[in-house]
């Protein structure tokens, strides 16, 4: 008997409303509209297969721990935390400082979201300058927002020293063309702008700038 695939697979869905002729959902499992999109969609065959695959991942190749410079052991000892507020009437100064900050703000992109939106003098407004005294910020940033948040960056105090671009990819490892953002063009792709506070000590030269992953990278392994 020859040895299991190690390859993930999906299987298509076909509903009653789905047009085979269309093609492909870009978004797939990701589509706001699944129930009534005409697209195809496809779901994990042998799920509990793949589940009990990530769950026995051995540790020692294990992509979230390393990525973030962690052993297994390490992550075990440092709870995630969390606080579910308004951080517009939130006061920053009770969860201290931090040497590394990672944001994903709800700009306001000017089209119809699944979520709420901050406005741009709200972004401006919170307080992000008194979390680090030296140290590095990742804000994340839709095409709309890119000059606000270089502003947003001055006026928290930093300066801009990097970006990263996330190019975008489905379940099938295909570039996600037809979006849901974009004025002009559908965005296949985020920007991360990096801004530099104070004199942290930093590895230099450590990584790439560009990063091609699936949009739901993080729900498989968390």
């Amino acid at each position: 008997m020859g040895l299991p695939c190690g390859k993930v697979h999906f299987r298509k869905l076909i509903r009653p409303h789905t047009d085979p002729s269309l093609g492909n959902c870009s978004y797939l499992d990701t589509c706001r509209h699944m129930d009534y999109c005409k697209f195809i969609h496809y779901e994990l065959e042998d799920v509990g297969d793949q589940n009990m695959h990530i769950k026995n991942f051995d540790s020692s190749n294990d992509i979230v721990p390393s990525k973030f410079g962690f052993s297994s052991e390490e992550t075990e000892k440092i709870p995630a935390q969390w606080v579910c507020t308004d951080l517009r009437l939130f006061d920053l100064r009770v969860i201290g400082k931090f040497d590394v900050l990672m944001c994903d703000p709800p700009w306001d992109i000017h089209m119809s979201l699944p979520y709420g939106t901050l406005k741009d003098k709200e972004m401006k407004a919170l307080r992000i300058d008194i979390l680090q005294d030296d140290g590095l910020i990742f804000l994340w940033v839709t095409g709309r927002a890119m000059e606000l948040a270089r502003e947003c960056l001055a006026q928290w105090g930093y300066k801009r020293v990097e970006e990263l671009i996330w190019v975008k990819t489905n379940q099938l490892q295909r570039i996600i063309r037809t979006g849901r953002t974009g004025h002009w063009l559908n965005h296949s792709k985020e920007h991360c702008l990096i801004g530099l506070k104070g004199n942290p000590k930093i590895n230099r030269n450590v990584d790439c700038d560009v990063i091609v992953s699936e949009v739901i990278f993080l729900r498989n392994f968390f």
